[in-house]
């Protein structure tokens, strides 16, 4: 395992950790709102999993989070920050590619799956399979964030677990992830399967859940919807669970073929 510095198409530097696979096989890790590439602890328990399997495992913090740089965030970086992980698994040689993503990752591995062809399946937790949230401001802020947020003024949100970082920052004028768009354009062009879990505890999770629901027949063929009982929308006290429905899924879609090393150099 190494930590390295990614280098996102907007020119923005990414804290990220990389483990080699012994294959061809990669899975990166898209971290939540308000987390980081550990995300607490949760990001390390699926990264030992997936490695464990023989993939290689990328994992970064995206623009705005974390210990990568940025200082508001920004829909646009966000993808670009994908893209930009996904440029080094090609350059090391990993021909097939898995995202896993939580939350507001979700979302960004959803918009970014259809233009990457190495991509060959997707995890989904907490997901967000929606679309369209246009100009409202995020749902957790408070009335007065809400009032800032209108003013067009800079919202800070405090964090933890960042050695770097005390807070992440959002404002109104750079845009959100999934301003635009219907949920059936949003699915619909995705070609690959994926796997969707939700938590069934919690208003927050239960309403992801709920507009997942709505949309699961626009998944492509072989997807799977779960819900863990119990669940919230972190899935911290249900990640034995989501581990093994996550490593299951994956394994049953990417033979790790033990035939290359690949990623050494990274």
């Amino acid at each position: 395992m190494t930590d390295l510095v990614l280098r996102s198409r907007c020119g923005t530097s990414l804290a990220a950790t990389f483990t080699p696979g012994t294959g061809d096989s990669a899975v990166v890790l898209l971290h939540g709102f308000l987390s980081d590439r550990r995300a607490g602890g949760r990001f390390d328990r699926l990264a030992d999993a997936y490695s464990a399997l023989g993939h290689a495992v990328l994992r970064f913090d995206f623009s705005g989070f974390g210990d990568s740089g940025g200082d508001v965030v920004d829909a646009d970086r966000l993808l670009e920050d994908a893209h930009a992980a996904l440029d080094h698994l090609d350059g090391l040689g990993y021909t097939r590619q898995i995202l896993h993503g939580q939350s507001l990752g979700s979302g960004v591995a959803l918009r970014v799956a259809p233009q990457r062809p190495r991509v060959v399946t997707l995890v989904l937790t907490g997901a967000l399979t929606g679309a369209g949230s246009g100009d409202a401001p995020y749902p957790f802020l408070t009335g007065e964030q809400v009032a800032a947020w209108h003013r067009d003024e800079d919202v800070h949100l405090p964090v933890e677990g960042s050695a770097v970082r005390t807070h992440v920052t959002v404002n109104r004028r750079r845009p959100k992830l999934g301003a635009t768009g219907t949920q059936e354009e949003l699915l619909t062009a995705l070609g690959v399967p994926a796997l969707v879990v939700h938590g069934d505890t919690g208003d927050q999770e239960q309403a992801l859940a709920a507009i997942t629901a709505r949309g699961a027949h626009l998944l492509p063929e072989g997807s799977q919807v779960v819900v863990i009982p119990g669940a919230t929308h972190t899935f911290h006290e249900s990640q034995d669970a989501l581990a093994e429905l996550a490593t299951a899924w994956v394994r049953s879609r990417v033979t790790v073929v033990n035939v290359v090393t690949v990623g050494a150099a990274a």
